[in-house]
Parts: structure tokens; sequence; C-alpha cells
């Protein structure tokens, strides 16, 4: 409570003396349950009798000005040791330590794993909820996939072997469950586009152009997907699918065309690979489309056969 006066009043002012779990919890990598503030058990401790030594804690938190339902996870440890000091007091255990940065955290919904018998997000009172292992298990797999520092997801993975095995990773079946399904194609658009997220001129033309394939001179198309994340994690803007086995790969840029065309390249042998085929085959070809392209991102698509078109709407 202190904190978040602080925090309100722009960090200015005399700074708490006693300041909350959240602003310590990663220097001091210890949770405490806390006290009852209301009702019959006001000024108690309150003791968490469902813990254990090996078991996660799942940190999460909600960042100023989004609802209940945005709450993000922001780290995890696994219990060391459990005190009653009187207080429930879970401490991290040396190894199995994992803050994730701001960008990551943002990619994780608690809400995506949890569900409430009120029937929607909603936390009310008290510092702690349980979660059973399949998920912890599901929380553990999807923080492995969005982390970029490969040293935290070897950490992560090792963890997820030493509590659960080899056992299949389950669904999650919290209130937003679709915030995990969908994961693969989130992280991959997060970073491509960066913390920005995508432009709305890009975003406004790419669609278009989903929804225009004549105006790419294709034609027999089939089907086209938008975003398509390939297994390597990377998102092409459009993969369009053409009868007898036929596919083109469209990447969409604005102001500056030559980082698209070298995805573009990277992009259409990366679908050669996922189709099976060799990595110069015929049936994959890939178009850069631009705003304008310079005579020097020509030459180079020229070279590399990337096709090349330039496409602007109205504002």
């Amino acid at each position: 409570m202190q904190c978040r006066k602080f925090y309100d009043r722009g960090m200015k002012g005399e700074k708490p003396t006693d300041p909350c779990y959240e602003s310590r919890l990663f220097r001091d990598w210890r949770y405490g349950a806390g006290w009852f503030h209301t009702g019959a058990k006001a000024g108690t401790p309150i003791h968490l009798r469902q813990v254990k030594v090996g078991k996660f804690a799942i940190l999460t938190t909600r960042f100023p000005g989004e609802p209940e339902e945005a709450r993000r996870i922001v780290g995890l440890f696994r219990i060391g040791e459990i005190l009653e000091t009187p207080e429930t007091v879970l401490i991290a255990a040396p190894k199995g330590r994992v803050r994730l940065p701001m960008e990551e955290a943002k990619e994780l919904f608690f809400w995506a794993y949890h569900t409430t018998s009120s029937g929607r997000p909603d936390w009310r009172t008290g510092l702690a909820r349980y979660l059973d292992d399949d998920q912890v298990h599901r929380i553990l797999a999807d923080i492995a996939a969005t982390v970029r520092d490969e040293h935290t997801g070897d950490e992560i993975n090792h963890l997820i072997v030493q509590a659960f095995g080899d056992a299949s990773v389950p669904p999650a079946f919290g209130h937003l469950s679709q915030r995990s399904a969908h994961r693969p194609t989130n992280i991959a658009r997060a970073r491509k586009y960066g913390l920005g997220g995508e432009g709305r001129e890009h975003k406004k033309l790419k669609e278009w152009l989903s929804e225009h394939p004549e105006k790419l001179g294709l034609t027999n198309v089939t089907n086209v997907a938008i975003e398509h994340t390939f297994p390597s994690g990377d998102s092409a803007d459009l993969v369009f699918t053409h009868k007898a086995g036929r596919y083109t790969v469209v990447e969409v840029e604005t102001t500056n065309p030559l980082p698209g065309a070298h995805q573009a390249i990277k992009y259409r042998v990366l679908l050669c690979a996922e189709k099976g085929l060799d990595l110069d085959a015929r049936e994959v070809r890939a178009i850069l489309v631009a705003w304008q392209i310079p005579e020097e991102v020509r030459t180079f698509c020229e070279r590399y056969e990337i096709g090349f078109q330039v496409h602007k709407l109205s504002s």
C-alpha cells in the first residue's frame, strides 16, 4: 500500500520505510503470505497449508492501470525452505530463481492458467492462490518458450524435467486459455515488431494484400495465412498457398525495405524446409512489398530471385 501511494505521487516525497513485497521480492527471494487486514481474522498472520519444499512459487502482478484480467507472470522460484514467523514465509532455493524482463512478462497472462468459482478473472483478497501440478507444468513450458535468454530457457527446461520428467505438457484451462494456445504466434509477432508492436500502416497494407492477391499477380490461390509462424519462431507476414503445391511468401515493409528483402530470403528457405522441399525449390517463391524500393534493394532482390512490388494505400 505504501509503495503504491509513493508511485501515485510520481515517486516523489518520502520513500516507504517498509516497502511492499514486490519491491524487494527479487532482491531477497522470499515471499510472505501476509496478514489479514479485515474481517474476524484481522491482525492475524496468514498460513499457507498447501505448500511444500521443491514445489514452485509463481510470481504475478498487475501493472498500474491494467484490469485484473491482465495480471501477468513476472517470475518464479522453486521453494527451498518454509518458515512460520509467524506468517508463512517461502524462501527460494539457490537454483531455480527466474525474474522475467518486462517485455517477456507482458506475454504471460496468469488467468490463462487459473480459474475461480466466480467464473471470471477475480483475485479479490489475499496474496496467494494455489495451483496444481498441471497448471504449473503448463506455465513453466510457456515461460521456457517465451524467454529469449538461452541460459534462462535451459534452466527452466531443466526444472521441468526435474519436476515432471518426460510427462506431456498439459493444455491450459484458465479463464483466458486462448492466450496460452496462441503463444507461438504472439511470441513471433512480439519478437518481429519489438516493443512498439506492429505499425498501423504496416498492418493495413498486409491485410489488404491478403484480400487482394491479384494485386501481387498471384493466381490459383487456395489459402492465405497471415503471420505464418515457423517452428524456428520466425513469422512471415503472408504465405499464400496455390494449386499444384506452390507457395508464395510475402514480406511487407513500409519505409525501410532492405531488412525485408533479407527476411524474404529467410522465409522462403524456412517454408521450403517446412514443406520438405529442397531449399532452392521452384515451388516456393518470395515477394517483397514496400512503399518504395530503392535501386540498390531492387538489385539485391534480383540477385537472390526475390520478387518486389511497390504498394502504398491511401490514408
